[in-house]
């Protein structure tokens, strides 16, 4: 009986082992698929955040057919303050003025803001500029094409 002990015992250890491995596999798995940490949330946004002043610049990006085409800025403009404020935004070229209201928020996807030229083509990144009249600050913000279809609409013509 012992002999066949020791056999049950070298034929259970194999397997243990196996199952350890596939138990380390499974849980590193399982790890990767985790939610992102709240700091990295952002990062999956359609667009780039910023602030100018107690001015909020929300998922900005720009939609462009191509690069030296119209391009409509995207993107929420959030006044934390109690006074209406301008914000002027400009890219290499011209420049969009907008008044956001106090304590409001001016989207830019039912409020048009088109530059008649964008300085970069779609899947790169161009800068823009945004500033009131006590703050500036720039943005690096993607160029979008119509390829996705919820850019479509926003395309300048």
């Amino acid at each position: 009986m012992t002999s066949e002990r020791r056999t049950l015992k070298a034929t259970i250890k194999p397997r243990t082992g196996t199952a350890l491995a596939t138990l380390a596999v499974l849980a590193t798995a399982l790890v990767s698929c985790s939610a992102p940490a709240e700091e990295d949330q952002d990062a999956i946004a359609v667009g780039e955040d910023g602030s100018v002043g107690s001015v909020k610049l929300l998922s900005f990006l720009v939609v462009a057919s191509g690069e030296g085409e119209p391009g409509r800025l995207l993107g929420t403009l959030d006044n934390e303050s109690d006074q209406s404020l301008e914000v002027t935004i400009s890219d290499s070229d011209e420049e969009v003025v907008v008044t956001v209201p106090a304590n409001d928020q001016y989207p830019l996807d039912t409020n048009e803001a088109i530059f008649s030229t964008t300085g970069d083509a779609p899947g790169a990144n161009t800068t823009i500029t945004a500033a009131t009249s006590e703050d500036e600050t720039e943005l690096v913000i993607p160029v979008r094409d119509g390829t996705l279809e919820q850019y479509r609409p926003y395309l300048p013509e």
